[in-house]
């Protein structure tokens, strides 16, 4: 998946180190599948305990959401805080959060240990309601309510009114009716990260990164799993996947809970004003500021659809049960469709920015269950798959604890305290995490509960 500047995502458009070949067969106790934050932090965790990893890349390190992303850190998982109450009580949504504060925490950690320079800093993300969109009352309401239940719980937020919100934002009056900002939500460049990340990790004992090793087949031999791939064999008692969106292509029963969906990011020239402080995110746009440098700013912004949006919507497979063609050929490529509902979001949003030039724009694949939850745990018993997948937008939400949870699993030693919560909420065949059929645009029927797209 390699792209021209005009479409190579913004964070990716960086010198970038080239690591290992897979030169010859090899043999490892845990062959993990994807160089992307899951993947990597996964081997980090595993050789900790003492596990030999090799890691697969099929393109290039953090080539897929890693690098495609809004550069953020967030604490709450992808449904909001009163939705995971009334879901599964209060106190279970704050153990949530709490989690989400200790996957942020390792994340400092990891910047600490290999040094890496990724232009961090934790200046809180925003979250608004629109008075231009119908529906407002309830939205304001419901946000009210969840700041009240964070506040309540002792998380750190603070409520916005219209005259805050009017002077953080420089949006004109009357766009925004009120807000709140989780102070520890962080930010990074996304790019800078994982491959610092990837180059931390690489230098770890026991470790081995390969790129360009494309993963074609998954078989069971025995006590052993063997990957076949465009280069040499890798076998391997266990496999875990850390693929997202594409990890129904090797464990197919999976695509009943994961929805692959594209989003869309642009990114400015370099702009003489500050576009906004911060990050934030509304109804159908997402946004935040990066720092180009003497005295000058760019505006990224994404967003743009509805989550039923037929044209990002992807099957994972075709009528006769092959990988859809359009799945990795759309998913990863900035759509025409989805760039003129950018255009009219970013005009109503920032009416001052008509016109400015966007150097960068990028379409990328995240996977979403139904209940917004990861999946986390065996993927495949029978092959002796594992991973974490379906990250519902949240990556740099779950990455760590998540890591830490399965690492400790397959290494057969103490998990960490907050294990019954994946155990519980993230189990990979649980029913609510299935999507009921749904509509794409690559497919003339519905999609059926099984992910495949009717001829």
């Amino acid at each position: 998946m390699e792209h021209d500047r005009g479409t190579r995502p913004f964070w990716l458009d960086i010198e970038r180190p080239a690591f290992g070949a897979l030169e010859r067969p090899i043999r490892v106790d845990v062959a993990i599948i994807g160089a992307g934050i899951v993947g990597l932090k996964l081997a980090r965790v595993l050789a900790r305990h003492g596990a030999r990893v090799a890691i697969l890349e099929g393109a290039r390190v953090g080539e897929g959401a890693s690098g495609r992303n809004q550069g953020t850190i967030n604490r709450g998982p992808s449904p909001g805080y009163g939705e995971l109450t009334r879901r599964h009580g209060r106190a279970t949504a704050r153990r949530l959060w709490q989690l989400g504060d200790e996957n942020h925490h390792l994340i400092r950690e990891q910047l600490a240990e290999y040094a890496i320079a990724c232009d961090y800093q934790r200046d809180g993300m925003v979250s608004l309601v629109r008075q231009d969109l119908a529906g407002w009352q309830a939205r304001a309401a419901a946000c009210r309510a969840e700041y009240e239940l964070l506040r309540e719980d002792g998380f750190a937020v603070s409520w916005l009114d219209e005259r805050v919100v009017c002077d953080i934002t420089a949006a004109p009056a009357g766009t925004y009716v009120c807000g709140m900002i989780d102070h520890s939500d962080g930010q990074f460049h996304s790019g800078r990260y994982v491959i610092g990340l990837a180059q931390g990790i690489a230098r770890t004992p026991g470790v081995a990164l390969f790129e360009g090793v494309r993963v074609r087949a998954v078989r069971r031999t025995g006590s052993v799993t063997r990957l076949d791939t465009d280069r040499h064999a890798v076998d391997a008692p266990t496999v875990v996947l850390g693929t997202n969106a594409l990890a129904p292509q090797l464990v197919p029963g999976l695509e009943r809970a994961m929805r692959a969906e594209r989003g869309q990011v642009i990114v400015t020239a370099p702009l003489d004003a500050r576009p906004c402080r911060g990050s934030f995110g509304t109804s159908l746009a997402w946004w935040r500021e990066i720092d180009a440098g003497g005295g000058r700013w760019r505006l990224l912004f994404g967003g743009g659809r509805e989550r039923d949006e037929p044209d990002s919507l992807f099957p994972q497979f075709d009528a006769r049960g092959e990988a859809h063609a359009a799945l990795e050929r759309d998913g990863f490529a900035a759509s025409s469709a989805h760039q003129q509902r950018l255009d009219v979001q970013l005009a109503r949003l920032f009416p001052a920015l008509a016109g400015v030039p966007i150097t960068h724009r990028w379409g990328g694949l995240q996977s979403f269950t139904a209940d917004g939850l990861p999946l986390v745990g065996c993927l495949d018993a029978e092959r002796q798959i594992h991973g974490v997948v379906a990250l519902c937008g949240r990556g740099n939400c779950h990455s760590d604890v998540a890591a830490e949870h399965l690492g400790a699993r397959l290494c057969g030693v103490q998990g960490p305290a907050y294990a019954d919560l994946f155990d519980e909420l993230c189990a990979v065949d649980r029913a609510s995490a299935r999507w009921p059929a749904w509509r794409s645009t690559y497919s003339q029927a519905p999609v059926g509960a099984d992910g495949r797209a009717s001829p």
